[in-house]
């Protein structure tokens, strides 16, 4: 049996000619976009659109990146459509245009020629809806953006899916599987529902520490990975987080499920040396460190520290702009205006830190308990 491929190619920049030559490496090395894509086929596109944020944030999958893509697709004759469900988890119209003015993604699909898609329209898979174009098209193409994530440490191939929920479920996603566990068991769903046809990471800059969004801290790294299964992709990642790759919540719910390639040495790395791409000072969320304490031990030992190690987000009232974005999606609806400032009732709050991941101005910090304290010094 062959081993899955992934690419690692390294790139310094979004100059558009290093880009296409790097891209096309990626691609080159694992059999070429024809291997994945067949020429004259229906591809829906999917970047990460976390936000209405310039690219140069790092907290979008770079536009840049997309044109190569989608000349790539152009290049086979395939009919492209570009889109993404983003955190605005509303159905106002108004704000997914918006993020797709400011990540730079309009502006791509308008030179590109290419549709630029809303999810308006959804059918049912099981107990989630996702967007109908997964259904319309032949394949989807996956661009996700190397990043950390708070709640489920990392945002790599498998998690991006998550955009292809729309509307207002993504709330109810966090409100019903508010466990990062149980929600990653949600996103391998969602995973095996969609079977992207191919994943193409954008790790040229990236975010460590506190992301995925404005609380992150933007890093370097110069990388583009690309193969066939997300879950390899991910346990790559994680490796060049210089962690193991069942420490993410979404690998290690593979591992039990029997799917994906998890175990690196039946990876076939191809382009760059894993080992030359490893970051050691790699920066995790600060919330990781439950994971870090709990993962190990018996059940019962670990249920009671659960407990005891807590985050919970903490509004920072001198840089809050009451915007409310963090009010409208909550998703246990724990926060209010009150008198002019943020108030979060914590007795309701599930610290999914969704407020954290919408919030456009770094307005809310992390409220930890006296053991997280003690333990994350």
């Amino acid at each position: 049996m062959s081993k899955l491929q992934v690419s690692i190619v390294k790139c310094k920049s979004y100059q558009p000619q290093e880009l296409a030559e790097k891209i096309g490496e990626a691609l080159r090395l694992i059999g070429g976009i024809e291997k994945f894509i067949r020429p004259g086929s229906k591809v829906l596109v999917k970047p990460n659109l976390l936000m209405a944020a310039s690219p140069d944030a790092a907290i979008t999958t770079h536009p840049e990146f997309v044109r190569q893509v989608l000349r790539l697709l152009k290049g086979i004759n395939c009919k492209i459509y570009l889109g993404d469900g983003p955190s605005v988890f509303g159905s106002q119209m108004e704000n997914i245009l918006k993020v797709y003015e400011e990540t730079g993604i309009r502006k791509v699909a308008e030179e590109e020629t290419v549709e630029l898609v809303t999810f308006d329209k959804r059918y049912m898979e099981g107990y989630f809806p996702l967007a109908q174009y997964v259904k319309e098209c032949d394949y989807i193409l996956n661009l996700p953006k190397f990043k950390t994530h708070e709640y489920m440490i990392l945002t790599g191939a498998v998690k991006n899916l998550f955009g292809l929920i729309p509307g207002t479920f993504k709330l109810e996603c966090h409100k019903n599987f508010h466990q990062p566990e149980r929600f990653a068991e949600m996103l391998l769903d969602v995973y095996a529902a969609v079977k992207p046809a191919l994943s193409i990471v954008d790790g040229i800059t990236g975010m460590e520490g506190n992301g995925p969004a404005t609380s992150g801290t933007k890093r370097d790294f110069a990388l583009i990975l690309a193969g066939q299964d997300a879950i390899a992709i991910d346990s790559v990642l994680a490796r060049i987080m210089n962690i193991k790759p069942d420490f993410i919540y979404t690998i290690k719910e593979a591992r039990k499920r029997g799917i994906g390639n998890i175990d690196l040495n039946n990876i076939e790395i191809k382009g760059e040396d894993l080992s030359s791409c490893v970051f050691k000072d790699f920066k995790l969320p600060e919330t990781s460190l439950k994971q870090s304490i709990i993962r190990n031990l018996p059940g019962p030992v670990a249920n009671i520290l659960k407990k005891l190690l807590t985050f919970h987000p903490r509004i920072d009232s001198d840089v809050c702009r009451l915007c409310e974005a963090c009010v409208k999606n909550c998703p246990q609806k724990t926060m209010t205006n009150k008198d002019g400032k943020i108030v979060i009732d914590y007795s309701q709050c599930i610290s999914c830190f969704c407020c954290r991941e919408v919030c456009p101005h770094k307005a809310i910090g992390i409220k930890k308990s006296l053991l997280a304290r003690m333990l994350g010094k």
